[in-house]
């Protein structure tokens, strides 16, 4: 048994071999390792976890029992997650004859069986049955991946826990947490102000020999419109991610209040009301301008559809996109009946770019987001409702996708619902749906020249030539 150990000897990088080391440091009780996206933090959280109850096996003597000492605990704010992504990690990185993963009983969580002498178990902060094991847990680590996912009470409770003894010896007790930066925790207890026996060890891409060609290209690619994130996911700054949850920026918001649409098409878009005191939103768009708006409070659906087939056409039978999650399907089967041009918005629905997306809402606020950054979108009869709404949709991160919170968590924050954010975004989806002269500009005097000069597709021709070519240059 004992050579077997040796047949995994993993290869640590340079940051990997500092955390390692801070962890075996009696004055560190506490390690951050993380700072930036592609780091190896999930790889190395694996590999540390496993090498040091093998260690303890070793050390202890312990031999192959039916009731194993249970030694640590790794896992995330959700145990789907934990399972999908860093139980994963964990499967490609030990070799499989070493350990078995074991179901959870009444008695015991779910664990990972190493060589049937010691375990590790595994799960989520998000289920209260398995927080009240932690009252009467034993551990001598805790690790959590992703831990700018947790709030500090998230921690609390694990903390109780280390106080493992094995033969009479007290262990030294150690945490591990992985994160990628984010306005948290972790950064005023590991960064701005660290805590005694706190420790922050930076890892970044360029620490990481197995990603795949171009990963850092991927990321530019990804978050070019927000030169903050890619300081803080791909340099691993901290201090630029003040606002890096918020998907708009306020500031990207006023500057469209001074702009006019380079989006053409008109489309009408509504958010049904659906729960309590939600009220149904419509929108009448031109290109991104509000041409018209109203809001109704709950209705039956005949009535919506009614509504939205009569100004569908008076405005030249344009296109009606839906909410069609909840009532809204019923709007859209009653304005299919009648003929009218009607597009279903499940914001549930797969995206069209399913690596990068987790849905068809994240997709569309992303995508909202990247316009305003780039100064596309031109909005002058933006409310402050509307503009209040916009700035306080937040996104996260899951599993290297992109995710936008649900509407019940921006009604709490609110009061209430953000059905105008809402049907404005599903508006500018849709006219880039179904609209295709949508991406053409025409250079008229509304347009100032420092506006042409920032057009991508202009970039390099003298000014002269951009007004030349003002019939119709693709976006």
């Amino acid at each position: 048994m004992e050579k077997r150990k040796v047949q995994f000897s993993p290869v640590l990088t340079g940051r990997q071999c500092i955390a390692y080391d801070a962890l075996l440091d009696p004055k560190i009780k506490r390690v951050l390792y993380g700072g930036a996206k592609g780091g190896g933090k999930s790889w190395f959280l694996c590999v540390k976890s496993f090498l040091y109850a093998w260690d303890i096996c070793v050390r202890f003597g312990l031999r192959e029992s039916n009731n194993p000492i249970h030694i640590g605990w790794l896992g995330r704010k959700q145990a789907t997650d934990f399972t999908s992504t860093t139980l994963q990690t964990w499967r490609q990185t030990i070799p499989e004859e070493y350990y078995e993963l074991r179901s959870g009983t009444e008695k015991d969580s779910k664990h990972i069986l190493i060589m049937g002498r010691i375990a590790i178990d595994y799960g989520g902060l998000d289920r209260q049955e398995s927080i009240n094991k932690f009252n009467s847990a034993e551990y001598a680590f805790i690790g959590i991946d992703q831990a700018e996912e947790t709030e500090r009470d998230d921690i609390s409770v694990l903390r109780g826990s280390l106080r493992l003894t094995i033969k009479g010896e007290r262990l030294h007790y150690w945490e591990l947490y992985t994160a990628n930066p984010r306005a948290c925790w972790l950064r005023d207890d590991f960064i701005t102000d660290p805590r005694k026996g706190n420790i922050f060890v930076p890892a970044l891409p360029s620490d990481n020999p197995h990603l795949p060609e171009g990963y850092e290209e991927t990321l530019m690619d990804a978050f070019g419109h927000r030169p903050e994130l890619i300081q803080a996911y791909l340099h691993g700054d901290w201090s630029q991610i003040e606002d890096s949850s918020q998907i708009i920026k306020d500031k990207w918001v006023q500057a469209a209040m001074s702009c006019s649409s380079l989006f053409k098409g008109k489309v009408l878009s509504c958010d049904p009301a659906r729960f309590g005191d939600d009220k149904a939103k419509i929108m009448l768009l031109e290109g991104s301008e509000i041409e018209y708006e109203e809001t109704r409070g709950q209705s039956r659906t005949t009535e919506l559809s009614a509504r939205l087939a009569d100004l569908s056409r008076a405005n030249g039978d344009c296109p009606i996109v839906v909410d069609s999650i909840g009532i809204g399907a019923g709007v859209v089967d009653e304005l299919h009946e009648w003929g009218r041009n009607v597009i279903a918005f499940n914001g549930a629905a797969k995206a069209s770019r399913e690596e990068k997306y987790y849905n068809l809402r994240a997709e569309g606020y992303w995508e909202l987001s990247q316009h305003f950054a780039k100064r596309e979108i031109g909005c002058l009869r933006m409310t402050s409702e509307l503009r209040k709404q916009l700035t306080s949709i937040r996104y996260e991160i899951r599993n290297g996708r992109i995710l936008i919170e649900s509407k019940e968590k921006v009604k709490e924050r609110l009061g209430h619902s953000p059905d105008a954010s809402d049907c404005y975004m599903m508006g500018v989806w849709a006219v880039k749906k179904v609209v295709p002269t949508m991406s053409y500009l025409s250079y008229q005097a509304a347009y100032s020249p420092n506006r042409i000069e920032s057009h991508s597709l202009l970039k390099g021709l003298p000014l002269a030539e951009k007004y030349k070519r003002r019939g119709k240059v693709l976006v």
